[in-house]
This record gives structure tokens, C-alpha cells and sequence, in this order.
């Protein structure tokens, strides 16, 4: 006689079915519109809760600027072959992957000019001016330095051609031909403020400026020193170079100042106090009132507000002073009145 068993209770069967069985996995969804941040496409790229193979790399991502789209039954398959719980509702189902794109800029292609410039002769801090160039779209989401494979550069006009390579992981490299100029750097002293014609340099007129060579005449003061203590022929501009044209030797001797005036002829000796009614360099012929007389002479800049009267020359006396004797007014060849 077989024995006899109890049937266990319908939910005491469920609880042990469930115990035994295997978890079931989490179910997974689509992310429809992917910006990707890397060259690289990943398992959790596509699907949401993409299981312990979400880093799994799947392929490349798209080049800068580009989209690919992943339709409904690759999803399928990429889901069966790495276990992530999903399936298609629809052939409509997919997800697009993007790859963020930005213009090269300028700025970079200057940067990577510069050394190789600086070795064919522009200069290390040379002033470089691109031609019109269209730059290619190169990737978002990393650092991107181009590097000069070929570059000439003409020294006589300043102008250079050149061709950059640029690369990134995940991206194809990409040649750019450019040209532009480059012109070196030069140290000039301009005027600090401006500055009147007829007006002596002094020191601090003037201050240094970094400028472009092409920009800097030929005939242009070099040296601070050269202008300081010179006088204008015409005002300054500031922040403009300074011509060595319009540099000129202060005068000796300057009209309307005091000037000390000697007579040597045979048995006259003396010296007046007069005024220069001329500005003169040395060795130039002014000519001089006495203040008190009003006699005018001819005298020769023999230094710095000092002249001395020309041989011969005759002092003019106006006709309202024909009585003075004072200084100059009172003589006359052998010192005669």
C-alpha cells in the first residue's frame, strides 16, 4: 500500500518556484538622441540600464559635425549579443548618434604657425595676419593643437605659405593649406603725449613701443638718445615714431633772451649786455639790440647765449637814440663815436 501524501498548499508551490528561478533582467530602453562625448560608441550609448556591458565599445563614433542612426533591427541584435533586456516595438525604433563639431579656430592655427615662423626668420614674437581661410570643423570634445608639415617663408615681403595637419582620436587627419604674413617685431621709441613744434625733447617725452617693422619708416629715430635734448621742426603725434628730419640742434643762442655780446677790435675790448632778436647755431650770424641804446649789431653765436660783434660791422641806431652813448650805440670803427 502506497502512502499517502499531502498536497502543498498553491502557494507555498508559487513561493518555491519563484526561489528557484533565475531573476529576470531589468528591462532596458532606448535613448533616442545621443550627443556623444568621445570618438567612440558604447553600449550604454543605446540603451538605458545596458546591464554590466554598458562600457562595452560597440565601434567609432561619427566624424565631427556628423549623425549616424541606429535602426530598429541592429538594436535587436546589438541587445541579443550583449544581454540587454529589450526588444523593438517597432521598425520605427531607433537611436541617433551625433558628434559635436566646432570651427578651428584662428587663434590655433596662429599659435601652431609661430614656432615654425619663428625658425624660418619672422621672428619669436613676430606679428602674424592670416589670409582668408575657410577652417574645417574638427572635433567638440577634446584638445586639438595642428601641426606645420611644409612652411615657407619670403623674408623680402614677409609672406608665407604653409600646410597644417590636425588630428584627433577617433578623427581621419586633415590637411589645411594657409598663407598670410608675418612681420617681425621691433622696439621704437614713439612720443609719450604730444609734443609742440619748436619744443626740446626731454626724457620723459618719449616711451618704447613693440611695433611691426612694415610699420616703422626707414629715416626713424632708433634710440631714445638720439632725440633727447634735439628740437622739433614739427609736432609729435603720440604713440607715432619720431622722423630724424624733424629733429633739429637747439639754437645757442634763442630770440628774445638775454644775450652777452663781446667787442675785440684793435684798442676796444668790452662786453654788453644784449638781445637776440635771431635764434642762431654757432657760428651763426644774429643780430642783437643793446635794450638801452636800441643799436643793433650783427654778431657772431659763439656759444650759448654769447656772441661776439662782427669785424666791421656798424651799430644801426635808430634816429630817436642819435644822442646815446650807452654800449653798443657808441661804437664805431677805432672806437670813434
Amino acid at each position: 500500500m502506497r502512502p499517502r501524501f499531502s498536497p502543498l498548499p498553491r502557494l507555498a508551490l508559487l513561493l518555491l518556484a519563484s526561489a528557484l528561478a533565475t531573476p529576470a533582467a531589468k528591462a532596458a530602453s532606448l535613448r533616442d538622441l545621443v550627443v556623444l562625448s568621445g570618438p567612440v560608441v558604447r553600449l550604454s550609448d543605446l540603451f538605458d540600464d545596458a546591464g554590466p556591458n554598458g562600457e562595452r565599445v560597440l565601434g567609432p563614433a561619427p566624424q565631427p559635425g556628423g549623425r549616424v542612426t541606429v535602426p530598429a533591427h541592429q538594436l535587436a541584435a546589438i541587445a541579443r549579443q550583449f544581454g540587454v533586456a529589450w526588444q523593438p516595438a517597432s521598425d520605427s525604433d531607433q537611436v541617433v548618434l551625433e558628434r559635436p563639431a566646432r570651427s578651428l579656430a584662428r587663434t590655433e592655427i596662429v599659435a601652431a604657425l609661430r614656432d615654425a615662423l619663428a625658425e624660418a626668420g619672422a621672428g619669436p614674437d613676430c606679428a602674424i595676419a592670416l589670409d582668408s581661410v575657410a577652417t574645417p570643423p574638427v572635433a567638440a570634445d577634446g584638445a586639438l593643437r595642428p601641426t606645420v608639415e611644409q612652411i615657407d617663408f619670403d623674408a623680402a615681403n614677409s609672406h608665407f605659405t604653409a600646410m597644417l595637419g590636425f588630428a584627433a582620436p577617433g578623427m581621419k587627419t586633415k590637411y589645411l593649406h594657409v598663407s598670410g604674413h608675418a612681420w617681425p617685431m621691433v622696439d621704437v621709441p614713439v612720443a609719450a603725449l604730444p609734443i609742440a613744434a619748436g619744443s626740446r625733447i626731454q626724457t620723459g617725452d618719449l616711451r618704447i613701443e613693440h611695433m611691426r617693422r612694415d610699420q616703422v619708416p626707414g629715416d626713424t629715430v632708433r634710440d631714445p638718445r638720439e632725440a633727447e635734448g634735439m628740437m622739433l621742426r614739427h609736432a609729435a603725434i603720440a604713440g607715432r615714431p619720431i622722423p630724424r628730419a624733424d629733429l633739429a640742434r637747439p639754437p645757442l643762442v634763442q630770440r628774445g633772451l638775454p644775450v652777452r655780446v663781446t667787442l675785440d677790435q684793435p684798442g676796444i675790448s668790452m662786453v654788453v649786455q644784449g638781445q637776440a632778436l635771431q635764434d642762431g647755431m654757432l657760428g651763426a650770424v644774429v643780430r642783437v639790440v643793446n635794450p638801452l641804446s636800441h643799436a643793433v649789431v650783427d654778431a657772431e653765436v659763439t656759444g650759448p647765449q654769447t656772441a661776439r660783434v662782427m669785424p666791421g660791422s656798424y651799430p644801426e641806431v635808430p634816429p630817436n637814440a642819435s644822442g646815446l652813448t650807452n654800449g653798443l650805440a657808441s661804437l664805431s670803427p677805432g672806437g670813434q663815436p
